[in-house]
C-alpha cells in the first residue's frame, strides 16, 4: 500500500514538473497581425491602406513562453491598431517599430506583456494620409438667362465645404474651390412660378461634385426674385359699348339719349388693358375684338327720362384684363318714337 502511494506522489510531482518546465521554456516563432493605422489625436487626419478591410497583414517575430505563444498562435491573426501622429497629405512611408508595435499589440492582447517582439515584416509599410479642410464658397449667379424686375437674391452669401485635401486639388476647374454658381438650379425652380409676383425657392447645394464625404453647410439657400412680367399696358381706341335688356323686355323700345336730349346712336369708350404682349398686340391691331355692355335692368327701365351714369362692362379676349376701371357712360332713357331702338 506504501509503494501505490510513493507511485502515485512520484507521478503527480513529475507531472507539475514537467507542466513549470514546459511553461519555462521560451521560443522564437511568428506571429501573422492584421495591423490598423489610425490617428493619434487629430480628427481631420484620414489614413488609407491599400485594403477593402483597412487593415494590412504584417507578420512579427516573438520571443516569449511556449504556452502563452500557443495560446496566441489560436487567435491568429491577431488585431492590433497602430495610433500615429499628423501626416501630409498623400503618400507616407511608415517605420514600423517594435517597440511601438508591442505597445498596440499590448493593448488588445494582454499577453505581449510576458513577450518580446523580435522583428516586423515589412519594416515599413506605405500609408495614405489625407485631411478633411474646410473651405468658405460664394454663393453666386453669374449665368442668368431670365429677364427680372427684380435680380434673385440668396438668402446666404456663401457656404462652408468639408472636403479632402486631396479632393480640392485636383477638381477640375479652380472656380470650384472657391465658389458655387447656382443660376441654373435658381432658374429651374423660377420657371414654375408666376411672372411679376415675388417668390422665394430654396436651392439645394449638391456636395457630390467634391466627393462622397464632402458636406456643405448650410446645404440649402432661400433664393428671393421677381421674373419680369410678359405682361404689358396699351390703350385700345373706339371700344364700342352696347345696352343690354333681358329677354322679357325685348318687346319694349327705348333710346339713349344725351342730357341734351340727342340720341346716341353709336357709344365707344377708350380703355387701358394688360395682358401677354402677344394677346394685347394682336387686340390693338384689330385681329381681335373688345366689346363694353350696359345691363339695363327693369328698375332702370321705370326711371325714364332721368340722367344717370352707368358703368360698363367689357368683353375682352382670354388672357387680357382691364388695366383701369372702366368710365361712367352719362344718358338718360326714353321711350322711343316710331323706328327707335334701344341701342
Amino acid at each position: 500500500m506504501e509503494q501505490v502511494k510513493l507511485l502515485s506522489m512520484t507521478g503527480l510531482l513529475t507531472l507539475l514538473i514537467w507542466a513549470g518546465a514546459d511553461s519555462l521554456v521560451n521560443e522564437v516563432v511568428s506571429l501573422r497581425v492584421a495591423l490598423r493605422i489610425a490617428p493619434e489625436s487629430n480628427p481631420d487626419l484620414l489614413i488609407d491602406l491599400d485594403s477593402e478591410s483597412g487593415t494590412r497583414l504584417i507578420q512579427i517575430q516573438v520571443s516569449g513562453p511556449r504556452k502563452i505563444i500557443a495560446e496566441l498562435r489560436e487567435h491568429e491573426p491577431l488585431s492590433a491598431t497602430l495610433r500615429i501622429g499628423d501626416k501630409p497629405t498623400g503618400s507616407n512611408t511608415l517605420v514600423l517599430d517594435r517597440d511601438t508595435l508591442k505597445g498596440a499589440l499590448r493593448a488588445d492582447w494582454k499577453a505581449f506583456d510576458r513577450l518580446s517582439v523580435l522583428s516586423v515584416e515589412p519594416p515599413t509599410i506605405t500609408v495614405i494620409a489625407d485631411h478633411m479642410v474646410s473651405r468658405e464658397l460664394d454663393l453666386v449667379l453669374n449665368q442668368l438667362t431670365l429677364a427680372y424686375d427684380k435680380a434673385p437674391k440668396p438668402a446666404h452669401l456663401f457656404t462652408t465645404l468639408r472636403v479632402r485635401e486631396s479632393r480640392l486639388a485636383a477638381l477640375p476647374r479652380a472656380d470650384l474651390q472657391s465658389r458655387i454658381d447656382i443660376s441654373r438650379e435658381v432658374e429651374q425652380l423660377l420657371r414654375g412660378k408666376p411672372s411679376g409676383e415675388n417668390v422665394t425657392v430654396t436651392v439645394l447645394l449638391d456636395s457630390r461634385v467634391y466627393g462622397s464625404d464632402a458636406t456643405l453647410s448650410p446645404n440649402q439657400i432661400d433664393v428671393e426674385a421677381v421674373v419680369k412680367s410678359d405682361r404689358v399696358e396699351a390703350r385700345v381706341p373706339t371700344v364700342p359699348i352696347k345696352l343690354v335688356v333681358s329677354f322679357a323686355n325685348l318687346p319694349k323700345s327705348f333710346q339713349a339719349v344725351d342730357k341734351d336730349d340727342n340720341a346716341m346712336t353709336l357709344v365707344t369708350q377708350t380703355i387701358e388693358v394688360v395682358g401677354p404682349a402677344e394677346d394685347v398686340a394682336r387686340l390693338v391691331s384689330g385681329e381681335t375684338r373688345a366689346y363694353g355692355f350696359i345691363q339695363l335692368k327693369q328698375s332702370d327701365l321705370e326711371q325714364l327720362d332721368v340722367v344717370r351714369a352707368w358703368t360698363p362692362e367689357f368683353y375682352l379676349p382670354p388672357g387680357i384684363t382691364p388695366a383701369q376701371p372702366p368710365q361712367p357712360v352719362e344718358f338718360k332713357l326714353r321711350e322711343a318714337k316710331a323706328g327707335g331702338s334701344t341701342g
